[in-house]
Formats: structure tokens, C-alpha cells, sequence
């Protein structure tokens, strides 16, 4: 997979084109690309490249909140469409002036300077200023460049579910019902990130533990402990992670971290490498202790917790 980052991207090759915010890759996300690849595959045009396009920074930063925080970090979104046939990922940024774009010439881009052949959207798809444009605007302009529009219906895992979306993966996470959003997602919620010193005060009680400082933007969960998957390198690990700002021990630090305790680990420490931990189960929120004897008392019962 290429990526391609520029205020002007031009496409080397005519292109199927995805487009929309992709904020989690979610199942619903995938049908598209699945489709985007299925058109490409059957066009009569060969050599067609498989496309996506999302927006960077995330639209409703710019729009609505600077407080809003993607699920993913941008080299997360890019590991998450690793392996999905996409031939090219563009990241397209976007400011107030993107935004003040008419319907006609944010499909000028696509049809243009992107080369797309064919453009594939969700059924609720809306573009341009103000989000005037619809699927049938952009059908109307396509046929102009003589390109084709495909819609993906939106889906649910069940009929009388709700349709699949980020905002309700977000609302599922933040409640801690991760099963719930992984049927949504496709896979578990995970930070991944460089380990980064720390304290080393977990090697004091017997349990060592890997630190990650995710950035600013990244959406987190609730402060807590968790059941988690580690993944490093090839290998995976029984994990405990907690996220927050590690009450029990006095610090002045305030940015949160996440700490990962690996359950089944032998071998050197960690710092410069970089991991992938997957959440996949609540156990309960942090809280503080009297003491550190405390603290690795319910360490043990976390860690039994996860066993389970």
C-alpha cells in the first residue's frame, strides 16, 4: 500500500475511489472497500488502483470540536487498512477553506486531480459546503466526467439492530462494553505506541510493566484496569493494562499513561520497541491505595481476574 500526503494529490493511475471519514475501519467500512475492490477487480478499464481517501485532521476537529479525539492515530488507521487490498491511501488534509468547497469542485478533485473512475460512498453519503451535496448530486456530476457512483447500504449485525457506525462504537467504548464494540469493529479496540521508561516502580512489588504515552489526539478509554492482548512483534501476550495517572503513587506528572503488565513475558525490557495492546475486557475503574503492599494485593487479583 502507497500512501499519499499533499495539500495536491494527484493519482499516478486512474483509480476506484472509497470516500468518506474512516475514522475506525469498522465492519461497516470494510464492506465498502470490499466492494471498492470487487468493482476494480470486474471493470472492463484494466489496471485499475484501488483507492481510499480520508481527511486529515479529522473533520470535526476542524468544524466542530478541537477537543474531538479520533479513535485511531493516523499510523493506526494505516496498520487497520494494511492487508485490505487498498492500493493507496490518501490522506488528504483538511482546514475551514477544504470545507468551503462546493459540491462542484470537491468532485472536480475526484473526478480530476484523483482520476477516479468509479467512486464508491455509504448510502448517506453528503459533501460539499454546509453538506448540500448527495449521492444523487454526485451521481448528476460524475456523469459529467463519465465516471460511475456505487452506494453501500449501511449495515447491522442483526435486522433490528442499529446501523453500524463510529459513534455508536465511541458511545459502546466509553461505557467499557468492549465485546459490544468489537462485534461492531471487526477486531478489539487497541493502542499501539513506542515503550517508554517509567518509573520502574512495578519491578519493586513483582510487577514490571511497559509504558505508553499515547498523543493528545488519541481517544482513550476510562481510567481503569483492563484485560488486554499485547502483541509485540510476532508474539502475543496475556495482558493487564491500567490507564490513567496511577493514583497510589505520588507524582506530579498529569498526562495519562497506559500500563501494561504481561502475564506470560520472559525475556528483556522493552523501552524502543513498539506494541499494540488490544482491550478486551473491563475489570474495574482506578482508584488509589494506602500503600504499595495495597496496590500489589489487587494487582494478584487482577491478574487472576484475567486468567479467567
Amino acid at each position: 500500500m502507497i500512501k499519499l500526503t499533499s495539500k495536491k494529490i494527484h493519482m499516478p493511475v486512474p483509480c476506484v475511489l472509497a470516500v468518506g471519514k474512516f475514522e475506525s475501519i469498522h465492519i461497516g467500512h470494510r464492506a465498502l472497500i470490499s466492494e471498492m475492490k470487487r468493482l476494480a477487480h470486474d471493470s472492463q478499464q484494466p489496471g485499475l488502483a484501488c483507492a481510499l481517501v480520508v481527511f486529515v485532521p479529522h473533520p470535526y476537529t476542524v468544524l466542530f470540536d478541537p477537543e474531538y479525539r479520533p479513535l485511531f492515530t493516523g499510523s493506526e488507521r494505516e496498520h487497520l487498512v494494511q492487508g485490505l487490498g487498498v492500493d493507496y491511501l490518501l490522506e488528504y488534509p483538511f482546514d475551514r477553506d477544504f470545507a468551503m468547497l462546493s459540491p462542484e469542485d470537491f468532485s472536480h478533485m475526484l473526478f480530476k486531480e484523483l482520476q477516479t473512475q468509479v467512486v464508491v460512498v455509504g448510502a448517506g453519503y453528503r459533501f460539499g459546503h454546509k453538506r448540500v451535496g448527495t449521492v444523487d448530486t454526485l451521481r448528476q456530476i460524475a456523469g459529467l466526467y463519465g465516471a460511475e457512483v456505487h452506494v453501500v447500504a449501511p449495515r447491522a449485525l442483526k435486522d433490528d439492530a442499529p446501523k453500524i457506525s463510529t459513534s455508536i462504537i465511541r458511545e459502546l467504548l466509553s461505557a467499557n462494553m468492549l465485546p459490544e464494540a468489537e462485534d461492531l469493529l471487526g477486531y478489539p479496540f487497541f493502542i499501539s505506541g513506542e515503550v517508554t521508561p517509567g518509573r520502574q516502580l512495578g519491578r519493586t512489588i513483582g510487577f514490571p510493566t511497559i509504558n505508553m504515552y499515547p498523543p493528545a489526539e488519541k481517544f482513550l478509554l476510562s481510567d481503569g484496569v483492563y484485560v488486554t492482548s499485547t502483541i509485540i512483534g510476532t508474539c502475543r501476550y496475556k495482558s493487564i493494562t491500567n490507564i490513567g495517572l496511577r493514583p497510589t503513587i505520588e507524582s506530579s506528572e498529569v498526562s495519562r499513561s497506559v500500563e501494561t503488565h504481561l502475564l506470560d513475558y520472559e525475556g528483556s525490557d522493552l523501552y524502543g520497541k513498539q506494541v499494540r495492546v488490544e482491550f478486551l475486557r473491563f475489570i474495574r475503574p482506578e482508584k488509589r491505595f494506602d500503600s504499595l503492599g495495597e496496590l500489589k494485593t489487587q494487582i494478584l487479583e487482577d491478574c487472576r481476574s484475567a486468567m479467567l
